[in-house]
This record gives C-alpha cells, structure tokens and sequence, in this order.
C-alpha cells in the first residue's frame, strides 16, 4: 500500500519545486508567474506532505533522502518570500507617533467586482469607513448609477465606468487639481494619474488596476505599466502613492523592482499579509491591492474590511502626511 502511494509523494514534491521556482525565473508567461501568489498555501501543502511521508517512510534511504531534499528547498524558497511580511520583521514604513505633526489621508480600495450586485454593502462599508479617498476598480455603468449617492459626501470625483472588468471610480474630500485619464499599455485598460491638495501640499496618486495574468494574457503589460509609473516617480520630488488591484503580490520580483526604482515603501511588510483577494474562497487568498508610499508618510493603520459581495475584501489605509 506504502509503495503504491509514494509516487502521490513525489508528485507534490516535484510541482512544490516547480511552483517555488518558475515565478522566479523572470519570466512573462502567465501560467509560471501565477505560482508566486499562494506562497503561504504552498508552504502549508509542502508542509502536511513532508510530515506525512516522515511518518510513512524511513528517511535514511537514499531515494527518500533526495525527495525530503525537494521538499525542503521548495519550503525554504516560498516561505523566504513571506517571510519579511509576518509581524515583527523589519517594517518600511515608520508609524506615526501619538501628537506627531502632519495632515491624515485614509484611502480605501474595492475591487467590486463587476458582476456583484450588493451595492448596498459596498455603500456601507465606505460610509463606514469614513475614508478620505475612495478608489475603486471593476466599476461599469450600473455600479457608477448605484453609488451615486456617495458624490454628497465626496465632492472631487472622476467616474470611469467601462465594462469587461476595466471601470474606474475616484472619490476624494481633499481638493483635487488635475485628473489625467491614461492608458499605458493597453488601449483597453485605464489608470489615473490624480493631482491633489493636502492643506497645501500636492500629493500625486497612481491609481492602477492591470490586468491580471491569464491564458492568451501573459504579463508584459503588468510589468510595463508597474515601470513606466516608477520611471515618473523617480522624476518628480513630491509626496506620492500608488494605489489599487495590482494584481500582483507584494514579494513578486516585479514589485519589489518597481517599489526599488520607484523610492516607495510598503506599509504591510513586518505587519502581515492582509490578503484581500479571496473573500469568496479564504484558502485561494492572497494580497493584491496595495498602497506604495513615499517616504513623505508615516502609517496609522491598515485594515481589512468585512466582505461586500466580491472576490477582494475592502483594504483601509490610514496615513499621515509629514510636514514639508
């Protein structure tokens, strides 16, 4: 029985070693990069198998001496990748001292999701918030006709409503200067560039949603669109965020690329992974809306909001904007 289930054993061994590997490999092909997401799931996986066949197998034999090797390698490579992100590791980006000077900016993200029709949840869990800047992505005409009641509460707004999952939605109370609608590398597939006004300071917003990788949809326009932002970044000297559903993962070698070359930091990193993709499968979870910061900021929190019908939880960001 033992003989007949150890190749199951070598199979996960095997995919363990691909899937830790492939995605590091600086590749665009979608089906190698899309192994970079469930870092922790392949951990947990490895891990059970490894106990597993330890309990099944006497380790001193050579073949199972060489398949407990793969087992460890893949283990070590993913959970390296997560590692920084736990809590207590060394952080980005510093916390705001109680009484430190400086102007506060909450941003929310939502990737609605376009066929969700809970608006009403959606509506609450802005309100509830209480955010400064609302972005939200996945947005056509029926969600920009459902959350019209929120341009009461926020009077700069740029309303992009498209289908096939590539609508925009921009919400702001603080004064904004200039909008640019933009298309960096897909006719199809909008970002926003927003200038606005922080009690006198101007603060410039990425606010992006590429596509995701995907059959016939490899990830040269992610990785693109992530540098053309960092190109500009590096040549301008403003306060700056880059905010929305990368659909990427913080510890991918393209982000951390474009985070480098951009001067931005990460405010999860030591604080947790605050997976906000998967609300619809807690398993398949892993996060994908992220708000990159300039160093001109300093964090008062982050929070996972409760579900509003999607496949991504609500992601709160609280900042403060040091003085000049």
């Amino acid at each position: 029985m033992l003989a007949l289930i150890e190749p199951v054993f070598v199979l996960i061994g095997v995919w363990g070693l691909f899937a830790a590997i492939a995605p590091k490999l600086r590749t665009e092909i979608w089906w190698m990069r899309v192994w970079i997401y469930g870092r922790l799931q392949t951990c947990l996986i490895l891990l059970a198998a490894l106990l597993l066949y330890l309990a099944l197998y006497p380790a001193g034999e050579i073949g199972n001496a060489t398949l407990l090797m793969t087992y460890a390698v893949a283990l070590v490579i993913c959970a390296l990748d997560i590692w920084p992100y736990l809590p207590g590791r060394k952080r980005e980006l510093r916390r705001a001292r109680p009484g430190m000077p400086g102007t506060p900016l909450s941003v929310l993200l939502i990737n609605v999701l376009q066929e969700n029709e809970d608006h009403n949840s959606v509506l609450a869990r802005i309100r509830d918030s209480q955010a400064d800047v609302v972005f939200l992505s996945e947005t056509n005409a029926r969600w920009r006709e459902a959350l019209s009641p929120l341009e009461a509460d926020y009077p700069h707004t740029y309303l992009l409503d498209k289908e096939a999952h590539n609508g925009l939605l921009f919400y702001s109370r603080y004064p904004v200067s200039e909008v640019q609608e933009r298309y960096f590398c897909q006719d199809h597939v909008p970002s926003l560039t927003v200038d606005m006004d922080l009690d006198g300071r101007e603060v410039r917003l990425y606010c992006i949603h590429p596509r995701p990788p995907r059959p016939r949809d490899d990830t040269q326009h992610l990785d693109d669109e992530l540098m053309i932002v960092a190109d500009e970044l590096r040549e301008q000297h403003r306060p700056a965020m880059v905010i929305g559903d990368f659909n990427e993962v913080g510890w991918s070698w393209m982000v951390k690329e474009f985070k480098q070359h951009a001067g931005l930091c990460d405010p999860k990193r030591g604080r947790g992974l605050y997976n906000s993709y998967g609300a619809q499968n807690p398993f398949l979870a892993w996060p994908l809306d992220h708000a990159f910061v300039t160093d001109d900021f300093r964090l008062l929190g982050i929070h996972r909001l409760r579900p509003c019908g999607s496949d991504h939880y609500p992601m709160l960001y609280r900042f403060q904007l040091t003085p000049a």
